[in-house]
């Protein structure tokens, strides 16, 4: 049973490119709509076609190691009309979100964070901060701000943030509420890739995909994954949907193992052109899923 990593849709195996003595196979194109932000269309361009049915391209914004008050876009797509905002800050307080290569952003949620979205009125929202365990320093809360207020201000209805720590105003924090400030976000650079995991089922000892997750979606201009000894590996090669992976399914899965070393190199652009190339050596990160239920396929 295939599984696919952080895109949550099944591959549809069409239109054949030859690359780099790959065959990399699109997903399908047809028969779905993606509705973007402004803030989404601006940074990373048109979005990907949707398989099927509606998908929402978002961003969520995370902020600059360097200062924290300064944030980047990373896109972020969902597939329900309500409540997106919650949606989107439930994605970025989760700790699961890869974040992109250039390696200057950083997560500034502490595990255990909570944001919910407590009212909206006018064009005001009011947001709660909770905090389970170890609260943020001074710098993460900085970042913290800044990266929501510019998430929540992305939904034209938004014009104004309230930030409420335990139901009380946040220390510091207008009465007004924070507002979208185009001076503390920073332009999108070069498409990255941000890493090679492995699907197991859980207990399995053979991988059932490989998938080398990039920062957005990307036209894939040539892309080869190799062992430690610089043999490609071999097996089938596809592009999933929304363009952010590329996945192989293995011809001998028992060559791969959790923690091996591989080397992928890539040359992508994105929906506005920006070219990104490199090559790097990964560890393959192994994910597991459920075992399926005796009887069922």
């Amino acid at each position: 049973m295939k599984r696919n990593l952080f895109i949550g849709s099944i591959l549809v195996l069409v239109l054949a490119l030859l690359l780099a003595g790959y065959e990399i196979r699109a997903s399908a194109s047809d028969g779905g709509t993606v509705k973007a932000s402004t803030a989404y269309v601006e940074n990373f361009g048109r979005p990907p076609t949707a398989e099927k049915g509606l998908c929402f391209a978002r961003v969520g914004y995370f902020p600059l190691r360097s200062n924290p008050e300064k944030v980047r876009p990373v896109p972020l797509f969902l597939f329900r009309d309500s409540d997106q905002l919650q949606l989107l800050l439930d994605r970025m307080v989760s700790g699961q979100l890869p974040l992109p290569g250039e390696g200057d952003l950083f997560d500034p949620f502490p595990a255990g964070t909570r944001i919910e979205v407590q009212e909206q009125k006018g064009a005001t929202v009011t947001l709660n901060l909770t905090f389970s365990g170890k609260p943020p320093v001074s710098s993460d809360l900085q970042g913290i701000v800044a990266a929501v207020t510019e998430t929540a201000t992305q939904f034209l209805a938004i014009k104004r943030v309230v930030i409420l720590h335990n139901g009380h105003l946040l220390a510091g924090s207008p009465v007004e509420g924070f507002t979208h400030n185009p001076a503390r976000v920073m332009p999108v650079g070069a498409p990255a890739l941000l890493m090679v995991v492995g699907s197991w089922e859980k207990g399995g000892e053979r991988p059932e995909e490989i998938v080398a997750n990039f920062d957005r979606p990307v036209k894939i201009e040539s892309f080869r994954l190799e062992d430690d000894n610089g043999q490609r590996l071999k097996g089938d090669y596809f592009q999933s949907v929304f363009n952010m992976s590329v996945v192989l399914h293995p011809a001998d899965p028992s060559a791969f193992r959790e923690g091996m070393s591989l080397r992928a190199a890539w040359d992508v652009t994105d929906n506005l052109g920006r070219r990104g190339e490199g090559e790097a050596r990964f560890q393959l990160q192994r994910q597991d899923y459920p075992a399926p239920a005796a009887g069922r396929n």
